[in-house]
């Protein structure tokens, strides 16, 4: 788990909180708790020409708490991809802005903007999506 402001402690601080948080110790997945933390590492990862892949996910959400060691295992297996989860019952301005009508939906941004979307929690389907965004083979 990274946070996106380690010295101010921004973003969760824990890898496991299971009354709130899902399970990515396994990986480098940032938990955004808030919108501050949601434009810092927007704007982190513009800045470094960085693709985020983004999960849109909830603690009551079965497909949402399987899909949660794949996303940390990607993350350590594309670590030039930033990512990030986000709770929808959290961050409700963040799930109107991107249309999420169900979870877990994963949406890949460049430059703070949509580039890909995946919604349901298909396992296959997900390390598909990634061939297109990874810089080596």
């Amino acid at each position: 788990l990274t946070n996106c402001l380690q010295p101010m402690g921004c973003c969760g601080s824990s890898a496991v909180d299971a009354e709130e948080h899902l399970d990515y110790s396994a990986g480098k997945v940032t938990i955004i708790p808030d919108l501050r933390c949601w434009e810092l590492k927007l704007d982190e990862a513009t800045e470094l020409g960085q693709t985020v892949v983004v999960k849109f996910s909830a603690t009551w959400c079965g497909p949402c708490r399987n899909a949660a060691p794949l996303f940390a295992e990607l993350s350590l297996k594309h670590s030039d991809l930033v990512f990030v989860s986000i709770d929808v019952d959290e961050l409700p301005e963040l799930v109107t802005q991107f249309d999420v009508r169900a979870t877990p939906t994963f949406i890949f941004m460049r430059d703070k903007k949509e580039i890909d979307k995946l919604v349901g929690g298909n396992q296959e389907d997900l390390q598909k999506k990634f061939d297109p965004y990874c810089q080596q083979g």
